[in-house]
């Protein structure tokens, strides 16, 4: 299944943001089990917008490692990437720095298991194309020790805001207030958005589905 975002920003809203030095900033949910409070949202895609943006992604994921110290403004580095992307009800194992061999079958969710000493972090991360530009980022993250394990299960659902970080992956300290949360379905996989540039934030002008307030707080329960 293919999702898309079709992000209209006209010249005034365009000037405002390039005069802020910010960057159109895109954090999807993953819920996490077990969950551990106080992990941060991840900035899976942040771009420099043109007047008419396209984002679009499937749904194919990889389970990567990390060692980056999971702290605001962190850039997450995926030291350790599946080879191939993962499939639900596996259970992929993390040892002498690599995944390797996967066992199970059953189940809807992405679970690996750490079995490599040290401090690691893991997570889903998968492509998007962004204005015909192919990006691969992390959707989250969350520390997990030697011989345990987590399990992911990725929503469509999105938060997109504007923010100061220019890189895909990074850490950020919480998701803007102002954030325009789209949940996309396989009914609805196409949402068209656009930029109010007085509140100089997003909206939606077509399809999709709106959550409910609270749950944009709570973008990325990990």
């Amino acid at each position: 299944m293919q999702y898309q975002l079709t992000i209209a920003i006209d010249s005034a809203g365009l000037s405002n943001i390039y005069n802020a030095h910010q960057y159109v900033t895109i954090v999807k949910s993953v819920v996490s089990n077990p969950l551990a409070d106080g992990n941060l949202p991840i900035a899976w895609i942040a771009f420099q917008p043109l007047q008419t943006n396209l984002v679009s992604w499937m749904e194919n994921y990889t389970i990567y490692a990390t060692s980056t110290v999971l702290q605001s403004g962190a850039t997450i580095s995926q030291t350790s990437v599946t080879g191939a992307p993962v499939q639900t009800g596996w259970t992929y194992t993390f040892a002498s720095g690599q995944f390797a061999g996967a066992q199970g079958g059953a189940g809807s969710t992405y679970n690996m298991n750490n079995q490599q000493n040290g401090m690691f972090s893991f997570g889903l991360s998968q492509q998007a194309m962004v204005n015909n530009v192919q990006v691969n980022a992390p959707l989250n993250a969350m520390p997990v020790l030697y011989n345990e394990g987590a399990s992911f299960t990725p929503e469509e659902t999105v938060s997109i805001f504007l923010s100061s970080s220019s890189n895909n992956g990074v850490v950020l300290s919480q998701v803007a207030s102002n954030a325009l949360t789209v949940t996309l379905t396989s009914q609805n996989p196409n949402a068209s958005i656009g930029f109010n540039d007085t509140t100089n934030s997003f909206y939606l002008q077509t399809a999709a589905i709106m959550t409910p307030d609270a749950f944009a707080r709570r973008v990325q329960a990990v």
